[in-house]
């Protein structure tokens, strides 16, 4: 049986999304375009999500509106795709 540690990260229509962090240290920036609007918020120790980097650091919750392609770590981008909230860019 594969480990799992699942974070709530954000919500698309007051659904969670919750990414799967067992292996957050090697997540890489994923491209990919959001099909819904995704409300993220910030979980303790999340690191700050690469579309914001050297950026001002959004208020959470933060809307993001459908439509938006950014950056996102693997494990986010993965989630919000399964729960079919954004496309793989790419």
């Amino acid at each position: 049986m594969t480990e799992q540690r699942l974070l709530v990260v954000g919500t698309i229509g007051g659904v969670d999304i919750s990414a799967d962090v067992i292996n957050l240290g090697t997540a890489v920036p994923v491209s990919i375009t959001l099909t819904a609007d995704y409300t993220m918020i910030s979980p303790p120790g999340y690191p700050a999500r690469p579309a914001f980097t050297g950026a001002a650091t959004p208020q959470y919750p933060h809307t993001v509106p459908s439509g938006t392609s950014l950056l996102l770590l693997a494990c986010e981008a993965a989630a919000l795709i399964a729960a079919g909230g954004a496309t793989l860019n790419g």
